[in-house]
């Protein structure tokens, strides 16, 4: 695979991306490999006029670099497999006045978080999620788009260069910057979260950079009886995200 592409790989993954309606350049499916499932792929490509072709076992599991196949890759070309709009154009182009919702990521190394994390953006009705270009795991990531389940080609993913700099510019255009971290004094549940707003999370483990923390027009956190010091980040965006829409609704 060159950087010119991404895949996706497994059957849930592939068929949601053809149902969604996603630009799929090629179907690559396992020689010799027979499941219905693969079949109705199959049927499907062809009824969308897409190319479908046969390779060894190892082709895929080269391509899916360690993600499940079950069979079956599909080549995304670049300019489609991630929305492809700049932060700045972004910014100037949403109207803060329809009280969007945004996720920033600091740090979400991890391939399976970060997917996650897009996934639970989409589904909360976010309209971008932003991550710095260092630092983060590869959104082109075969385990990142598996993880995503679709999102990357229905939510805008951008990457900024600093994080801080993107809150400043999120601020100046009328969006409250709201920071998870464990040591905060506010609950989620007291925040008001019901204007534009911009949440930001940190990994599990380091959470917020000083700098970004710093930036944050407030930090809260999610409250949690039991023992457990903090939560995996994907689920926590859930908590948060939803969090969000049920003040709004």
């Amino acid at each position: 695979m060159t950087n010119e592409s991404s895949v996706l790989a497994g059957i849930h993954a592939v068929k949601h991306a053809l149902d969604a309606g996603n630009s799929i350049d090629e179907l690559l499916i396992e020689k010799g490999k027979g499941h219905p499932r693969l079949n109705e792929l199959i049927h499907l490509a062809k009824k969308k006029g897409i190319r479908v072709s046969f390779g060894p076992k190892e082709a895929l599991v080269r391509l899916a670099e360690g993600v499940p196949h079950q069979g079956v890759i599909a080549r995304l070309a670049a300019k489609h497999a991630v929305n492809q709009t700049s932060f700045e154009q972004w910014v100037e182009a949403v109207d803060a006045g329809s009280s969007p919702l945004v996720l920033l990521l600091d740090q979400v190394t991890d391939p399976h978080n970060l997917g996650a994390c897009i996934r639970t953006a989409e589904a909360a009705g976010c309209a971008a999620v932003i991550v710095p270009k260092d630092n983060a795991a590869d959104i082109h990531s075969p385990v990142v788009a598996k993880s995503a389940c679709g999102a990357l080609a229905r939510l805008p993913v951008m990457h900024v260069t600093n994080l801080s700099r993107a809150i400043e510019k999120l601020q100046k255009a009328g969006y409250w910057t709201v920071g998870l971290a464990g040591e905060a004094e506010d609950s989620i549940y007291d925040a008001n979260l019901t204007g534009p707003t911009a949440i930001v999370m940190g990994s599990e483990g380091k959470g917020m950079r000083r700098l970004v923390r710093e930036s944050c027009d407030q930090l809260i956190k999610i409250p949690m009886p039991g023992h457990v010091e903090s939560l995996n980040v994907s689920v926590a965006t859930g908590v948060t995200l939803f969090e969000v829409n049920r003040q709004r609704s």
